[in-house]
């Protein structure tokens, strides 16, 4: 090639980048700029995805069981089903049912359907309580919640209950030593069982 061709082709190339404007400094390559965009959307899309409903699983139960516990059935047992020292003047020696600490305040919902069949507000012993009765495989079964807080239950006798209404929360009326659910479970209405194994054998059995 000669001198005056090279000469030319210089001058060419010094005109075209006079004209194409230089790249800022702050700005990112077009792949990175791409690539943030996209993270961005994504972003966006696990912000938005809703919170999967997992409240329900706590009491174990799905939406084909007949039998739900009143509260989740990990929560401590301050005192279990039987004999025991009472823990304060005029609490009962043989514990016919459990006493569950999930915290003050605590909502407590029906185990089943079924029909109040007693409740005091407050009265003796159990203070707030509500009895409800239910037919549990073709067999009458009451189940007692007590010492609920003033204020917490509004039921009277001969109310429908629906499994997991909530029927009042954790309190400390009646002779309580502190905020706690009194739990019973009582066959053909009379006979005490331990709650907890009951609820473990009934709890989504269909």
């Amino acid at each position: 090639m000669r001198r005056g061709q090279l000469s030319l082709t210089g001058a060419v190339f010094a005109c075209l980048m006079a004209v194409v404007p230089a790249l800022p400094s702050s700005a990112a390559p077009a792949e990175t700029t791409t690539k943030a965009a996209a993270t961005g959307e994504q972003k966006l899309v696990v912000e938005a995805t809703p919170v999967p409903d997992v409240a329900r699983s706590v009491f174990t139960s799905t939406n084909y069981s007949d039998v739900q516990a009143p509260i989740p059935m990990s929560t401590p047992i301050s005192s279990p089903f039987g004999f025991r020292i009472p823990p304060c003047a005029g609490c009962s020696s043989n514990h016919l049912g459990v006493d569950l600490t999930p915290g003050a305040g605590y909502k407590i919902e029906a185990i089943a359907d079924g029909v109040v069949s007693e409740v005091g507000n407050p009265s003796g012993g159990l203070g707030v309580y509500i009895v409800i009765d239910h037919v549990i495989d073709g067999k009458k079964v009451s189940s007692v919640y007590a010492h609920m807080a003033l204020g917490s239950m509004h039921y009277a006798v001969g109310d429908k209950i629906s499994r997991g209404d909530v029927v009042g929360a954790v309190g400390s009326t009646g002779q309580s030593t502190g905020p706690h659910l009194y739990f019973a479970i009582r066959l053909e209405g009379t006979n005490p069982t331990e709650p907890m194994a009951w609820l473990r054998e009934h709890i989504n059995s269909k």
